[in-house]
């Protein structure tokens, strides 16, 4: 063979047809675009999952034990590449996007609107008998309904971050399992909230049925929530919300509150409403037809084509996934409320709104749960900054300066508004007959803020259980600092700046990883 002929038959031979044909790689060619811009392996399994491929298929296919060990080897097989290297636009927001934001700080405070009407409903509990009332903990004095608020409040929180996940992980896959997930993972959390609630009633020496109710109740309204939101259905849970608030509403103006010699009634109207009119929203936005029908018209106004339906359905393994999501909120819920109930405190030796658990300083959560939506607002804008940094030319460590010099910009933006709002707060508290909050208390909870802020994009990178144990460690610390005697403010204010500080540097260790800024 001459060297002609010879040269020929190799340049020949350079294409496609000498491209490795080694199962995992051709896999990565069909998976191109998204190998090359994944920031994290998490995103290639559930690109993997969407498209039918389950454990025992990767196992018989690519000899991996799992569609995540696959995903893994994947993502280090493809090196990542920004989606452009021009020059990137400055980051925008859309406008639905960022009123849809702030909608839901106010959705998330108004509950605290009609939620005194479960307090109203005349459920006082029994006290267990023998021991020294004054040794009782303002925690273990909290009676009835009020326990039951309490209880499906804080330890609803985490149940519902769960069912999001759930619901968020059904809708990259159909709408059928975007309404079964949301259905029963929500039925299933209102069914453990019932049984916790009860559990600890027989504990407290309490009437499980009346705990148990009230739990149950507000329970169903969160899980109706979650489905609302998690549907981008805002709107139409404040519109079902607005018979409840205009009753509330007209009996503040007319009557000073709930009428007195027919409280129990009318409370018992405020919550009928109140956990009623949501849960018929949700279970009528969450039939598959709908569902189907808004993805369609949100992919058409992005001007993409809607991926087809799979028939697969999430296992076990999803629900799995959703516990350390749950894990996020118990964590969370049990800091504040720490601080909020003082559980370790003699009941004689704080005052009787304390005691009550849902009054004296718990008002002061309002401000921070109202800014939850700005918080949300702020998430866009940090994300939006990072991909904009990722598509600018400069070495890694100024690349990386840059990012953190975002992330900490927006933080102080938002930590500063909340701290305007707290001011305003303490100014206009006596006119609404609240205690003022200390300037120790206010400064844990711009701890908390920022925390959760950087957590929320934390978690967004993958490093959910790093999260996780920054959060252990500052409600570990708390429990510390109270069993050494420190004051409950004092013990907050410093474990919350501890949590901060902790996650400052595990958000340095993740912008490390430029992958995370696309």
């Amino acid at each position: 063979m001459t060297a002609p002929l010879r040269t020929a038959l190799t340049a020949a031979q350079r294409g496609p047809e000498r491209r490795s044909s080694d199962p995992l790689a051709v896999l990565s060619r069909h998976l191109n675009q998204d190998c090359l811009h994944a920031l994290q392996p998490q995103e290639l399994a559930a690109i993997l999952e969407a498209e039918g491929y389950t454990d025992a298929l990767i196992q018989e296919r690519y000899g991996d034990p799992s569609v995540f060990a696959c995903a893994e080897r994947l993502f280090q097989l493809v090196p990542y590449r920004p989606p452009t290297l021009a020059r990137a636009a400055a980051p925008t927001l859309r406008p639905g996007s960022l009123g849809r934001d702030l909608l839901r700080g106010v959705i998330y405070l108004l509950p605290a609107v009609w939620s005194p009407a479960v307090l109203a409903l005349g459920w006082n509990g029994s006290q267990s008998v023998g021991g020294d009332a004054s040794q009782s903990t303002s925690l273990s004095s909290i009676q009835g309904a009020g326990l039951g608020l309490l209880i499906s409040s804080f330890f609803g929180w985490g149940w519902m971050q769960s069912v999001a996940y759930l619901g968020y992980l059904g809708l990259a896959t159909s709408p059928a399992e975007t309404a079964r997930m949301l259905r029963w993972a929500g039925a299933g959390a209102v069914a453990l909230t019932g049984v916790l609630a009860a559990a600890v009633a027989l504990w407290l020496g309490q009437d499980p049925v009346q705990v148990g109710v009230v739990a149950l109740s507000i329970a169903c309204y969160l899980a109706a929530a979650t489905t609302l939101l998690v549907l981008s259905s805002e709107i139409l849970l404040v519109i079902s919300l607005l018979p409840a608030l205009t009753w509330t509403g007209l009996q503040a103006a007319f009557s000073g509150g709930v009428v007195p010699d027919n409280a129990p009634q009318q409370a018992a109207a405020v919550l009928a409403l109140a956990v009623g009119l949501p849960v018929v929203a949700a279970l009528y936005s969450s039939q598959p037809a709908l569902i189907g029908a808004m993805q369609a018209a949100a992919a058409r106004a992005r001007g993409v084509s809607l991926a087809a339906s799979s028939a697969r359905r999430l296992g076990w393994a999803a629900f799995q996934r959703a516990l350390p999501h749950a894990g996020y909120g118990w964590l969370c819920a049990g800091f504040l409320s720490l601080a909020l109930l003082h559980p370790f405190t003699p009941s004689a030796q704080i005052g009787a709104a304390d005691a009550a658990g849902m009054l004296g300083l718990s008002w002061s959560l309002a401000p921070l749960v109202l800014s939850m939506g700005v918080l949300e607002l702020s998430v866009r804008r940090i994300h939006a900054a990072l991909k904009q940094q990722a598509g600018t030319t400069g070495t890694v460590r100024s690349i990386v300066r840059s990012s953190a010099w975002q992330v900490l910009k927006v933080c102080f933006q938002y930590t500063a508004l909340l701290f305007f709002a707290y001011v305003l707060a303490r100014l206009l508290a006596p006119e609404f007959g609240f205690q003022r909050p200390s300037w120790l208390l206010v400064l844990g909870h711009l701890h908390v803020a920022a925390a959760l802020l950087l957590s929320g994009l934390l978690i967004n990178f993958g490093a959910l259980h790093r999260v996780l144990g920054a959060w252990a460690l500052a409600l570990a610390a708390q429990v510390a600092l109270l069993l050494a005697h420190v004051d409950v403010v004092g013990s907050y204010a410093l474990s919350a700046g501890g949590v901060l500080a902790l996650l400052l540097a595990l958000m340095w260790l993740a912008l490390m990883d430029i992958r995370n800024l696309g």
